[in-house]
Formats: C-alpha cells, sequence, structure tokens
C-alpha cells in the first residue's frame, strides 16, 4: 500500500505458525475461505500449511466461500476450536478461488485437520435408512469410526442417510 512515497508491505505468517502460538497472540494469516454463510458467522480459513477458524459477526459476515483474505486477530479457544476472534484487520483480495478437501480416514479427525476441508471415501453411516437430524451421527470408513454433526439448518437436515458407501467432505472440526 503506497502512501506518500512509502512501500507498506503487510506480512502474514502461514497459519500453521500462526497455530502453534497459542491462546492470547495476535496474528496475521492469509489463506481461502472453505465456507459461507451456511455454517453461519464463522469462517474457516486455510492455506498449504493448516487452518484457521475466524469469527466475528460484523466483520466476517461480508466473506464468502473461495475469497482469498488477510485477517489479523487473537487467537482463542472456543469449547476447543482454536479461532480468530475477534478481528482487528480483514483485506479481501477477490473471490473464485479454491481449496481442494485434503483425502483423510476417520482417525485422521483431530487437532492435525482442525479446521481444514477434508474428505473421506466409502462412508457408511450407522443409522443408513434413517433421517438426518440435527447432532451427532456416527459412520465408518475402512475399519475406523467417526462422527458427522448436522447444524439445524443444515441442508443434510431431515434428509434420508444414504445406506449405500458415500463420500463425505466437510470442515474438520472439535
Amino acid at each position: 500500500i503506497g502512501f506518500f512515497g512509502f512501500q507498506l508491505n503487510l506480512y502474514s505468517q502461514n497459519i500453521a505458525s500462526a497455530r502453534d502460538q497459542g491462546e492470547g497472540a495476535i496474528v496475521t494469516i492469509s489463506g481461502v475461505v472453505t465456507n459461507g454463510a451456511e455454517l453461519g458467522d464463522i469462517r474457516y480459513v486455510e492455506d498449504a500449511t493448516a487452518a484457521l477458524a475466524v469469527y466475528d459477526p460484523e466483520v466476517m459476515s461480508s466473506v464468502n466461500r473461495g475469497d482469498s483474505i488477510t485477517v489479523t486477530g487473537v487467537l482463542v479457544d472456543y469449547n476447543g476450536l482454536l479461532e480468530v476472534q475477534p478481528v482487528n484487520d480483514l483485506i479481501n483480495h477477490g473471490s473464485g478461488y479454491e481449496i481442494n478437501p485434503q483425502i483423510i480416514t476417520p482417525n485422521l479427525i483431530g487437532e492435525n485437520t482442525e479446521s481444514e476441508l477434508v474428505s473421506i471415501e466409502n462412508v457408511e453411516f450407522e443409522n443408513a435408512g434413517q433421517v438426518f437430524s440435527v447432532g451427532t451421527h456416527n459412520f465408518g470408513s475402512g475399519g475406523q469410526s467417526g462422527m458427522i454433526y448436522i447444524k439445524a439448518g443444515s441442508s443434510l437436515e431431515n434428509t434420508l442417510i444414504p445406506s449405500c458407501p458415500v463420500r463425505i467432505t466437510a470442515i474438520s472440526s472439535q
């Protein structure tokens, strides 16, 4: 950003390094947003190293899936989820960017994939043939087990739970 002949360079750190700083640290990260308003006011931002949740209803409501952003804020632990809150500064570099989900197994869901866009292949739900309700649903894949959470208002709510193996893509969370 130029100002009277001076050049100001905005420096961000990779998200993995930001996560390592822990609660209370002020961090600046850049990445691509992997969700939109379907999850409410929270947005997940991912780069090649990791991902972080960003929560600030006043600032993040204008950010959409596929936006490339740089955000500065404070790291907090919210019910076990590391997130940036509040946001002190946001720069939206534009839209149309894409993050491909990382293919993982259920045993890899956890701190190392927290806030990342992930996919699991050959998922079979325990309550197949019933209807998705708000709450948790257990599944298996490759002899490993996992759990998904269906949020109120989700497009999956009140739909039939598949009775054949499927691929699920979601954001890994607590």
